[in-house]
């Protein structure tokens, strides 16, 4: 705990002082004109909610620069470096990308010019995050963690109320254009490529049902609590041969048992599965699309809603909530042969109503972008 807090005061030095202090330097520069900045600071690689928008720009004659680093690994020194030329970059950038928080884009007054725009990882709304829960940011935090976003997209217009109080947005910003990496999932070449290549890495797997199971992240991302590996033994056993368990964990416990988690990335492994086990992961949301049934394993239910961690009732999701490790395997059987098509595409109409597809094309609509070449 107090390595954690330490953290959280270093994180207040470079955003409120030495983060600003580039910025001016970089101010000495105008703005550039076609300067557009994707910044990550949990991936090596562009992350996949931003893919189809870099992608989008390739060709089009603008200058496009790819800054993201996963700064949880690696030297602390190299990690500022990097976020001090992000500073630099930022002062004269006309478009910013992220879609996750990053302390260096709120760390002073940007430029009216600059253009920032926050393409949020996760769709839909369920588990409380930002400034909706100190798990996310404690009190003794002293500066705004989401200011100087020009635009924040959500997945539908039911969604907005969370991301104006979870990162105390204007309304007037957040807009539900939907998310852009979920139009693979309208394309049936994404769903039928995702089909093979699992099939490929897992011959052994050919002709039997697949449970993926997603869990979420409990505690604190810079510092999560393990995952039972057992359960998910146990279930495979309970489920018989016929089925096949794929564990993937949250990115946060999976850069710790990599060996435990499925290789292929989460995005890739939903047109694969026939059933989705999770708890209040966004994946759900995801899934949703796919109109596949759901299990929302949820043994902590009571501590969530005692602490009121959730923007809405549990039981309102579109699948069967199991508490109990025991009954998990007859719940998975179950709701496979449950006809839920109706609950989930009722439910998606309004959490999900803007991800169909198009929503890449509303983005670059919006955002008023053209190719100059």
């Amino acid at each position: 705990m107090k390595s954690l807090k330490f953290k959280q005061y270093i994180k207040m030095l470079m955003q409120n002082v030495v983060f600003p202090f580039f910025y001016m330097i970089g101010k000495k520069n105008k703005i550039e004109s076609g300067l557009v900045i994707f910044a990550d600071s949990h991936h090596n690689s562009i992350p996949y909610s931003m893919e189809d928008l870099y992608e989008w720009f390739k060709g089009k004659n603008y200058k496009v620069i790819s800054m993201v680093r996963d700064c949880d690994g690696g030297s602390y020194a190299s990690g500022l470096i990097f976020m001090l030329r992000f500073m630099l970059l930022y002062a004269r950038a006309e478009y910013v990308f992220i879609c996750d928080t990053f302390l260096p884009v709120s760390s002073c007054r940007k430029r009216k010019e600059t253009t920032v725009v926050q393409m949020w990882h996760a769709a839909g709304m369920l588990k409380k995050f930002g400034y909706d829960t100190t798990r996310d940011i404690p009190a003794y935090y002293h500066g705004e963690v989401y200011r100087n976003y020009s635009l924040i997209i959500t997945s539908g217009e039911a969604c907005k109320r969370a991301y104006v109080s979870g990162m105390h947005a204007d309304r007037k910003c957040v807009k539900a254009l939907g998310l852009s990496r979920t139009d693979r999932f309208w394309k049936k070449q994404y769903l039928e490529n995702c089909v093979r290549q699992f099939q490929e890495l897992y011959p052994e797997y050919a002709n039997k049902k697949i449970v993926l199971w997603a869990p979420t992240f409990r505690g604190n991302a810079a510092n999560p609590k393990s995952f039972d590996f057992g359960s998910a033994e146990r279930l495979q056993k309970g489920l018989g041969k016929e089925w096949c368990v794929l564990l993937k964990l949250h990115p946060h416990v999976e850069r710790y048992n990599q060996k435990q988690s499925c290789k292929l990335p989460t995005e890739q492994l939903l047109p694969v599965a026939d059933v989705l086990i999770s708890d209040y992961s966004s994946v759900i949301f995801d899934f949703l699309i796919l109109e596949k049934p759901i299990v929302l394993y949820a043994p902590d239910l009571q501590e969530y809603e005692r602490n009121n961690e959730l923007y809405i009732d549990y039981y309102d999701l579109p699948g069967y909530v199991v508490q109990e490790e025991e009954t998990l395997a007859k719940f998975v059987r179950e709701v496979y042969t449950s006809d839920t098509k109706e609950d989930i595409r009722n439910f998606r109409m309004k959490y999900m109503e803007a991800c169909d597809g198009k929503a890449l094309e509303r983005l670059v609509h919006t955002l008023g972008l053209t190719d100059r070449g």
